[in-house]
Formats: C-alpha cells, sequence, structure tokens
C-alpha cells in the first residue's frame, strides 16, 4: 500500500483527541489548552478531562478519557482530590499504583511536576498514545504529530507490506506505520523529560491465590461497580454476543440486566452472536437490539484509517458505520478477559521455550527483522519471570495494546469502557493458577457464582451439527487466516519439544 494525496482525505476531525507538548506551538485548531506545570494539553471535545490534584490542593496532571472511581460507583467529571501530597512521597511509582491504578475505565494520566514529567496510560492502554522522541510530542494519533506532507513522507511502505496490515497484521512493540513515531504501550510510562520509556509495572511476582473464590468475588464486584457507574448516566450500552466475556458481564450485573441496553451488530460471520444473543434476550428478558450492518464508503474508510494512523485495517475499517446508532452513548465491552484464560498460552505447559520468534508466532504475524529486534528488546528485561506468565504480558502489551487498542480514537462520538480492563481485576486473574484458567475456568466460575443459568446456552458455539459446518465455512472464507493458525501452532508444538530436550 502507498500513501499518496487520495489516500489523505478528508482528513479526520480529531474529535475526542489530544496532543500533549511542551506549549511551543500555538493552540491547536478547534481544541481548548490545558496548561499544567511545565507541559500544555491541547484537548478536542467531546474528551471528556479531569483535574488531578494531590492532598494539599495542589494541581499535578490531568486525566484524558473516562475515569471511573468504583468505591463510588460514578464516573470522575471535573476533579479528583488523591490522599497524599507528592512531595512527600518518596516512590512515585508505588503511589501512582496505589492512587491512579485503583480507578476503572479508558483513561490517559499525564502526571506533570517539576520532579516529574510522565504519561501514564490505563491498564491495558485502552486510550492509545503515540509520541514522537524528535519533537518531544505525544498524541492521541499519527496525524496530530505530523503535518499531512510528513504524515506521506515517513509512512513506511516496506513495514506495512512485511507486516502484512492490509489483510490482518498491525504494529506490535511500539511500533506504528510512521518512521520515527512510537506508541507507548501499557505498563510502561513515556518520560517527556526524556522521550523514554519506561516500565513500571509489574514490580514483581504476583502472589498465588490459595483458593479461585476471592479473585472470582473481586473480579465480579469490580465489574458490577464499573458498569453500575455507566448505568447511572443513562447511557450504557453493552454488547451481547456467544462470547465469553460478554456472558461473564451480563452475570456480573444481574441484580439490573433488564435495566441494559444490550447490543449485537448483524454482521457477516456473525451469525452465532446473532444466534445466540436473540436466545439470551428471550430466555433471560434483557432489552436488545439488532445493529444492521453497513459498511463504509471509500472516504469513510481513509478518514478511519487516518484515526488509526494507518496501524490497522480489518472489519472493523469497514462496518465501523453500523455503530454509529451508538453515537453519543458509552458502549460497555468485554475486551480484557482474555488475559483470565491464558490466550497466547495454546496449550503450553509451564517452562516452555519463550524466544522472539515464538512470540511473533502466536500472534500470528510474518518474521520480519524490524519486528523480530523490537520483540527480543521487549523480552530481554523480562526473562526471570515464569513462561505463562511471560505469555499474558505479551498478550496484554504487544496485541491488546498495540492491536485492540491503537483502534481507541477510530468511533470520536461513542466512548468505550471494557470493565474487565482494570489493574485489580488483572492482579485477580493473574494470582490465579494456570490449571484452573484453562478451558476457560475462571470465566464459567465467575458465571456460576454470578448467575450460572447463563450457561444453559454454549459459549461460542451452537452446540450442534452447526458448529462443524461454521469450521468449515470459516475455513473456506479465509484460507490465509487458517494458513496463519496452522503455522502458529506449529511454533508452539517445537517450542514444546525445545522444552523437553533442554530437560
Amino acid at each position: 500500500m502507498m500513501i499518496g494525496t487520495s489516500h489523505m482525505f478528508p482528513l479526520p476531525d480529531f474529535q475526542g483527541q489530544f496532543i500533549v507538548s511542551r506549549g511551543d506551538c500555538p493552540t491547536a485548531a478547534s481544541a481548548t489548552r490545558h496548561c499544567l506545570e511545565t507541559l500544555c494539553v491541547d484537548v478536542f471535545e467531546p474528551l471528556n478531562r479531569v483535574e488531578v490534584l494531590d492532598a494539599s490542593g495542589r494541581s499535578i496532571g490531568l486525566f484524558l478519557g473516562t475515569v471511573i472511581d468504583t468505591d463510588a460507583e460514578e464516573i470522575l467529571t471535573s476533579s479528583i482530590r488523591l490522599d497524599d501530597s507528592l512531595d512527600q512521597i518518596n516512590d512515585i511509582d508505588q503511589w501512582v499504583e496505589e492512587q491512579i491504578y485503583r480507578l476503572a475505565g479508558s483513561f490517559v494520566f499525564v502526571l506533570d511536576t517539576t520532579s516529574a514529567q510522565r504519561i501514564y496510560l490505563d491498564a491495558n492502554g485502552s486510550n492509545s498514545l503515540v509520541y514522537d522522541p524528535q519533537t518531544k510530542t505525544a498524541a492521541a494519533t499519527t496525524a496530530l504529530l505530523l503535518d499531512p506532507a510528513a504524515y506521506r513522507q515517513r509512512f513506511d511502505n516496506e513495514l506495512y507490506r512485511g507486516l502484512t496490515v492490509d489483510e490482518d497484521g498491525w504494529f506490535p512493540a511500539g511500533l506504528t506505520a510512521h518512521t520515527g513515531i512510537r506508541r507507548l504501550m501499557c505498563n510502561h510510562y513515556l518520560d517527556m523529560e526524556t522521550m523514554q520509556t519506561v516500565r513500571h509495572w509489574p514490580a514483581g511476582k504476583i502472589e498465588e491465590a490459595k483458593n479461585l473464590s476471592e479473585p472470582v468475588a473481586l473480579i465480579v464486584d469490580k465489574v458490577e461497580r464499573t458498569i453500575r457507574a455507566i448505568q447511572r448516566t443513562g447511557l450504557g450500552t453493552m454488547a451481547l454476543t456467544a462470547g465469553n466475556e460478554t456472558r461473564l458481564l451480563l452475570g456480573c450485573c444481574r441484580s439490573f440486566a433488564g435495566d441494559i441496553d444490550f447490543v449485537t451488530v448483524k454482521a457477516p460471520g456473525a451469525e452465532l452472536d446473532v444466534t445466540r444473543s436473540r436466545e439470551l434476550a428471550r430466555r433471560f428478558d434483557l432489552k436488545h437490539r439488532l445493529l444492521e450492518y453497513v459498511e463504509a464508503d471509500a472516504n469513510g474508510a481513509r478518514a478511519w484509517q487516518l484515526r488509526v494512523g494507518h496501524c490497522i485495517t480489518g472489519s472493523n475499517m469497514t462496518m465501523h458505520p453500523s455503530v454509529e446508532p451508538l453515537n453519543g452513548r458509552i458502549f460497555i465491552g468485554g475486551l480484557g478477559g482474555e488475559i483470565g484464560r491464558g490466550f497466547l498460552w495454546l496449550n503450553s505447559e509451564q517452562g516452555i521455550a519463550i524466544d522472539a520468534p515464538g512470540i511473533v508466532s502466536r500472534l500470528k504475524l510474518p518474521q520480519h527483522p524490524l519486528l523480530l529486534k523490537e520483540v527480543q528488546r521487549w523480552l530481554e528485561p523480562l526473562r526471570h519471570y515464569d513462561s505463562l506468565f511471560l505469555l499474558d504480558l505479551a498478550y496484554m502489551e504487544l496485541r491488546m495494546s498495540c492491536w485492540a487498542f491503537s483502534q481507541s480514537y477510530a468511533a470520536p462520538r461513542i466512548v468505550e469502557v471494557n470493565p474487565l480492563v482494570s489493574r485489580d481485576i488483572y492482579m485477580a486473574m493473574l494470582s490465579v493458577t494456570p490449571s484452573l484458567r484453562r478451558n476457560n475456568g475462571l470465566i464459567v466460575q465467575g458465571i456460576q457464582q454470578t448467575w450460572p443459568e447463563l450457561l444453559s446456552l454454549p459459549i461460542n458455539r451452537y452446540g450442534d451439527w452447526r458448529d462443524r459446518a461454521r469450521i468449515a465455512r470459516n475455513a473456506m472464507a479465509s484460507p490465509n487466516r487458517a494458513i496463519r493458525k496452522i503455522r502458529q501452532l506449529t511454533s508452539v508444538k517445537l517450542g514444546r519439544m525445545l522444552a523437553r530436550r533442554a530437560e
């Protein structure tokens, strides 16, 4: 794919985006500038912002996005006063963990004091951030960092083709489609003074839970409180599919499920989701509506690509007009639950050999030299962790943070919150032993504890002859995807074999 003039227009309007800088440039057109101690944040409506004050009342930063206090079951709208004075804090990382990551939602946190100018993401980077070390600026998307000419000139056609982005590829490990522009991965902060990224989580080994009941109870409670906070606005709409996570979310809000607006998109290939969501709605008396599939025209697809920095394509690029009926609402999604079921494990055992080529294969991406180099750089400081935990981090940081959430600003008039994206919830999931997380054990246990009747309908399958027909139909419709899956599984088998030889 070549980026020429025809691919640059219409330019996006930057709704719901932001730029963080030193204030050297004029305020971006149609944006509102917020001047912090040393940094300036230009914000485009309708992005929510919340001033952050320490215990002394001093302004120390800004939240951008949707910030939810699960204790109070409310979405923050103007300011939050934290418990400690920052001048008295010896360990900023620990303070951030205690004060910032107790909150849920989808946000970016800009910390700005004389001693620290940093940008943090939420627990999985569900509001994404890219940055240009050369100009010392950071923004929601690349189109805010580069003028149209530079956007074209710095587009890396070779890497774009090499990672098969026109098919199902994307840019992991901090890479983007533009030379010199980097993406901040979750669990790292961006130091705006040095323009270096620093890992701040995990700080050490996560203690194993003694039983399943405590982590499941925490997950259920956090999810319920998050959804209640959204419901109180009167703007909440929840996804309903045949999958694991939406079934768990439904279970967590059993006591008020009848008040929730549920939706399913009638997209090509989503026949199982449509069938199962209808069955769930009928059986459990849910308010449910189907959204008709609407395909984007050429201009709509180009505008969508600019909003994601040309870092991904796929079905969302073509089907995004289908969700326009949700404009002005808060969409409640199920992303994040994959951490609780070891999505990248692929039947691997603890102790399996983990290397950069193996991770790239698990991600179903080509063995591109630059990608291998970046994944190796990501992996090196993490080698002391257990292999399955490494795979959990890889999924969280290399895929979710760079694939799912590179699309953060693609639908600017819809606020998206994934209640399972939460530091407390991730810690709870990761504390559960692998044997209990396999085969969706953690997800199923959560449903059994909240609304066991929901399991009377199978998850992610029809439960009859239609499953075999669906597998065959999908393989015929997307042979390249089937080939990538075979390569992925072959790589995993090879890793197991090498681990056994090493023993």
